[in-house]
């Protein structure tokens, strides 16, 4: 899918919180850096990549749908803390799956009371994911508590967000008029940073751009991704527009703004978005939908020692 938003919507009865216990060598993240197809959600597993002298290598992007607001903007507020060696001396890495790219579902091996997610890059996509959580500081951005280097890759541990927006896409039921709302209120805000990316890549597919350039390619990622949640597939031929009379006129005149506006922040006065009382709550009944009627790609099962 062509040039989605990277975004993250909350869920407030999905929390998760996952605290690290310190371990090898730290440095201060901000010292180390400076500086059309339709949802394929389903059953089935597909094969792990596999890097360069790498215990447990994932490659690949995030996206997710994120669950607890206060939480993310407490974690944002600080830079993560780099430690020196790999996270499997502490963490049991339990199993990998597909959300929005590889992620590794472990446990404490002292203590497993808590999951955590991982995610796992070389060096030239981990150098943008630490970029961006450092410099957006965004509670719709994905943020890192803790940062592993070892052996050329870079571990970040991350929300724990099981869903994503091609879980929302996936599942039969179609978002309210509200909950739709509820979901492109969190995405207008994201030009902050212009995050330009497709519905299942990450934040190493970011691209920075000032306010003074051209949004016409953050636009039409945000009119896709408005389509995909409004009936599940694009047009052919890039055509814009919904089939069926589900919809009533804000949706759809939200839908044909995306393509006739020069600047997203025009569409924050649209409608569609200033006439809803929208909160997290609106979500969670469609959240919890998602999660107990949608599946997700294991990359690598779970196996008992």
């Amino acid at each position: 899918m062509d040039d989605r938003h990277l975004t993250q919507l909350y869920a407030e009865s999905f929390k998760a919180q996952r605290p690290l216990s310190p371990t090898p060598t730290t440095v201060s993240a901000h010292k180390e850096f400076q500086g059309q197809s339709n949802h394929k959600l389903t059953k089935g597993r597909k094969q792990q990549e596999k890097p360069e002298k790498s215990k447990n290598p994932l490659f690949g992007p995030a996206q997710d749908v994120r669950q607890s607001s206060s939480q993310s903007e407490r974690q944002t507020a600080q830079a993560p803390v780099i430690r020196r060696g790999s996270p499997w001396h502490i963490l049991k890495d339990l199993f990998t799956c597909d959300l929005a790219g590889p992620v590794s579902i472990a446990v404490h091996k002292k203590g497993p009371s808590e999951v955590i997610a991982v995610r796992a890059f070389s060096k030239e996509k981990a150098d943008v994911w630490l970029q961006v959580i450092q410099q957006t500081q965004h509670p719709n951005v994905i943020s890192a508590t803790e940062i592993f280097k070892d052996l050329g890759m870079t571990y970040f541990i991350v929300d724990d967000l099981p869903l994503t927006l091609e879980h929302l896409v996936a599942c039969d039921i179609f978002p309210s008029e509200l909950q739709l709302a509820s979901i492109l209120v969190q995405v207008i805000p994201i030009p902050l940073f212009h995050l330009l990316t497709n519905m299942t890549a990450g934040l190493e597919h970011c691209i920075g751009r000032q306010p003074t350039q051209s949004q016409a390619q953050t636009l039409r990622a945000l009119t896709n991704v408005t389509m995909f949640l409004m009936q599940k597939y694009l047009k052919p031929d890039g055509v814009i527009g919904i089939d069926g009379t589900r919809w009533r006129s804000d949706p759809l005149e939200f839908l044909s703004a995306t393509a006739s506006v020069a600047t997203i922040q025009e569409l924050r006065k649209h409608p569609l978005l200033t006439k809803h009382r929208w909160s997290a709550g609106t979500l969670v009944g469609l959240a919890r939908l998602c999660l107990i009627t949608t599946r997700t790609f294991i990359t690598k099962p779970w196996v008992q020692n």
